[in-house]
Formats: C-alpha cells, sequence, structure tokens
C-alpha cells in the first residue's frame, strides 16, 4: 500500500463501526410494501477519522447522510468546496457527483447512512436540500445522535425483516426530526440558532444547577434579551420556564423508575428545599409528586 492510500481511505478507522446490507437482502426489501419507501443501506459511525475521504465520479444510486458531530469535513458537489462544522448535515442526493472527506488538522467525527426509497425526493425536499445546498444546521441535538445510534444498533444485529422495518421506522423518526429542527430554527440566524440549541442541551445536562436566564444567554454569548427572543421562537418557553420543565420530566423519570425519596429527588434536580419542589412539580404536571408516584402509567 502506498502513503497517499495510507492517509486517504473511505474506511478502516479505530473504533468504527459499520453494516453494508448485502445488495440480495436490498433488493427483497425494497420489493416489501412498507419498506419500499425509506430504507437504509450502509449506515455507520466513525470516529475521528483522519485521512477519510470518498469520491464518485458519477454519484451513488443512494442518498447519502453525514451527520458530523465534532472536528470538521469537507464537500465538493457541483464545483463548490465547502466546509462541514461540528453539528451541520451533509447530504448528497442520489446521482450527484461528489467528494468529500476529514479535515486534516480537525478530522470529523461523523455518523452516516445510506437510503434509497420512492420517499427519498420528497423528504430531501422538505429538508431544502439540493445539489447546491448540501449542508443543513441540526446543531448537537443528543436525540440525533441516540437515533442514528438506535439503527446502528438494530442493523448490526441481523437484516431480518422486521429488523429492517424497525430501522425503516427510526429513519423516518430521525429526518422527520430534522424537518422539524429545520423549520423551527430555519428563520434565525443559523450560529444563534445553533447557540440556543447548545443552550438546551446543556440545561438537560445540568437540571441541578440554578435556573437563570442571565447565565443560559451568557453560555450562549448572546444577550439575554436576545437570547429570550431565540429561546421563546424556538420553542415557545421562556428559559427559565423551559429548565424548570425539563426538571419535572427528570423528576417524572426518577419517581417512577427508582424509589428515591421526594426529598432525594428534589436535590437531584436543584431544588433544596422538597416543599418549594412539590409545589413547582404541581404547577408543571398538575400533581403532587406523591400522587403521581401512585398513578397507574401505561
Amino acid at each position: 500500500m502506498n502513503s497517499a492510500n495510507l492517509r486517504h481511505r473511505a474506511e478502516g478507522f479505530p473504533g468504527q463501526r459499520i453494516v453494508v446490507l448485502p445488495r440480495r437482502v436490498v433488493a427483497a426489501a425494497l420489493a416489501q410494501p412498507l419498506l419500499r419507501g425509506l430504507l437504509p443501506t450502509d449506515i455507520g459511525y466513525f470516529p475521528k477519522a483522519s485521512g477519510h475521504f470518498m469520491s464518485r465520479a458519477t454519484g451513488a444510486d443512494q442518498a447519502i447522510f453525514i451527520y458530523c458531530v465534532k472536528g470538521l469535513g469537507w464537500c465538493e458537489i457541483t464545483g463548490n468546496r465547502q466546509l462541514i462544522h461540528s453539528g451541520e448535515l451533509l447530504v448528497v442526493p442520489p446521482g450527484t457527483p461528489h467528494a468529500y472527506g476529514a479535515d486534516e488538522d480537525r478530522p470529523w467525527t461523523i455518523f452516516w447512512v445510506h437510503l434509497k426509497g420512492e420517499s427519498i425526493p420528497a423528504l430531501l425536499a422538505e429538508l431544502g436540500i439540493t445539489p447546491a445546498r448540501p449542508i443543513l444546521l441540526l446543531g448537537e441535538d443528543p436525540e440525533l445522535l441516540a437515533l442514528f445510534e438506535e439503527v446502528l444498533d438494530v442493523i448490526e444485529h441481523g437484516y431480518a425483516l422486521f429488523r429492517l422495518l424497525y430501522a425503516s421506522q427510526i429513519l423516518a423518526h430521525l429526518i422527520g426530526l430534522m424537518i422539524w429542527d429545520r423549520h423551527r430554527t430555519g428563520r434565525d440566524n443559523p450560529d444563534a440558532a445553533q447557540k440556543v440549541a447548545q443552550s438546551i442541551a446543556y440545561m438537560k445536562q445540568h437540571l441541578d444547577q440554578p435556573a437563570a436566564a442571565a447565565s443560559f444567554a451568557a453560555l450562549a454569548n448572546l444577550s439575554e434579551s436576545h437570547y429570550r427572543s431565540l429561546f421563546k421562537r424556538q420553542t415557545g418557553y421562556a428559559p427559565v420556564d423551559y429548565f424548570i420543565r425539563l426538571r419535572m420530566h427528570k423528576a417524572c423519570q426518577l419517581l417512577d423508575t427508582t424509589r428515591l425519596s421526594v426529598k432525594e429527588i428534589a436535590t437531584a434536580v436543584g431544588y433544596q428545599d422538597p416543599l418549594y419542589f412539590s409545589r413547582a412539580f404541581k404547577a408543571v404536571i398538575e400533581l403532587a409528586p406523591s400522587e403521581y408516584r401512585l398513578v397507574h402509567k401505561g
């Protein structure tokens, strides 16, 4: 193998995960009514993919989705070279000549999937994707990551029809979430929208910290008034109201799945006073914590 091949490769990265469906399996699946609309044919995860490079002079017969979760990448489509940043999605429509790869200094970490099906053109139109506009800002969304992980996990364990059907439905959810995010944030400045998304990710990971719009705005590097306005437009809630709801949903999970006391749960979601927590919980959930725990779910 020559040095150029060592530097540039399509796959073979430490820690990678990859599944390529046999083409006979793809053909059989696309003949099924429930799968002919949307089917993953190849899927993978490449961590810190130094030297990653792919070029297809005549395009592919699938749509290609590449979600950059860390680092940087690049693509060349219709003669234009563009950088791809963390939180951005590259979509290559079927039949589009292209090349893409990892940045030399900050190689990307990516989830990627190749898709076939009758629904692809309509889905790409809803995403606003064309060969001239192949990049969509999604932000660093933990839910998107979880859905990619789930599709990969399902297909890694076999190609049975029921598995492919489940994977197809997860992908439909995944792309639906991308469409939702696009319409929800598309009117805003993309950088500002991503900062709000990042602040929400921070909230989810720090539910036990103080709730203050000024602090969240500072983390997003936006003025408090601008942050409040953007946040309300994107979520329908003021930042602190949204944060409180995140806390209460976490409290519900703990009430449902643990034997922690109400006092312990209050502390876990940032309340030192259990009575104050109970009032806040009831204002959102419409039941006291002790009452909620007794309700039969499902």
